[in-house]
């Protein structure tokens, strides 16, 4: 590429045309024309000699230069607003886009319904929800928290422990009525059941029985691939399928789910993270937003402490 000074608002731009995948849409969240954007990115196209952007009835998507420069964009627009933050008289003045990431189970069932809270604690804060089953790429999706469930020994990723919850067996009451009640974990085998996609046709589902683990081997019927539709079907009535209890709990207390089999549930604990970049840990917007999931964690999820 030959050497070029690009304009940060072009980057800007890139960023926001990309990830809306259009231009008019880049427009109409700035506040432009639709010719501001698109001049912009020809700027760089022009300044850098190669195309960034492809356009076709789909929308927008980057080449692999336009991936490349709309990484390195992210990082640069996210310094410059930490920069200004720490210039201003208000250094701990929490303010800007934040852009939070996690399976879109957890956006609809517990993200969602506090995020005016959220607002409320914090009126300047824009926030941006990304809801993919797949684990977001940090540095490539411009991600600056993202909520998951597993994380890898690596210095790459700054995680912080939320709480820990319990996965457990769910199904509607129709659906029990219709077809009985399992009193046994082997009676799932007889049963009509619901899974992820990313479990593959037979999962084996843990039990406690008598004080000793029990594993039950079930193939489902129905598999989904993502845990939002899962959680759809059993409400909906098509089977028994595991949740996790933060995110079955509004339907359970409602009476549209019924926990199954509670006296052979397994008490393995699993973990929930706030996680975030090193670079990113101290920005006040992702110190505040992180240090709100901790208390709703807490509160209102009612995942137990770290």
């Amino acid at each position: 590429m030959k050497h070029f000074l690009p304009d940060p608002a072009d980057l800007r731009w890139l960023v926001r045309s990309l990830d809306l995948r259009s231009f008019s849409g880049a427009a109409r969240e700035m506040n432009v024309a639709v010719s501001v954007v698109t001049r912009g990115v020809d700027r760089l196209e022009a300044g850098y000699g190669v195309t960034l952007l492809r356009r076709s009835t789909h929308g927008l998507s980057a080449t692999p230069e336009g991936a490349e420069l709309a990484q390195e964009a992210r990082a640069l627009l996210a310094q410059m607003e930490d920069i200004s933050a720490a210039l201003s008289r208000q250094r701990n003045h929490v303010a800007g886009a934040l852009r939070l990431a996690s399976s879109q189970e957890i956006c609809e069932q517990l993200l969602v319904p506090c995020l005016a809270q959220l607002r409320a604690r914090h009126p300047a804060l824009r926030i941006e929800l990304v809801a993919d089953d797949r684990v977001a790429d940090l540095v490539t999706d411009g991600i600056d928290v993202a909520l998951r469930t597993t994380v890898g020994h690596s210095d790459a990723v700054v995680a912080r422990e939320l709480g820990s919850f319990e996965r457990r067996l769910y199904a509607s009451p129709a659906y029990l009525h219709a077809q009985g009640v399992p009193a046994d974990p082997h009676e799932l085998q007889q049963h009509q059941t619901v899974t992820h996609t990313a479990q593959g046709p037979a999962v084996t589902w843990k039990f406690r029985q008598g004080g000793r683990p029990l594993d039950v081997t079930v193939r489902s019927q129905l598999a989904a691939n993502t845990s939002a539709l899962v959680h759809h079907a059993l409400v909906a009535g098509a089977g028994i399928g595991m949740l996790s209890r933060p995110l079955a709990a509004a339907d359970v207390a409602s009476g549209r789910l019924v926990e199954v089999l509670a006296p052979f549930a397994s008490s393995v604990a699993h973990t929930m993270y706030a996680v975030s970049l090193p670079s990113r840990r101290n920005a006040a917007r992702v110190r505040a937003v992180t240090g709100f999931l901790q208390d709703v964690a807490r509160q209102q999820w009612q995942l137990k402490p770290p």
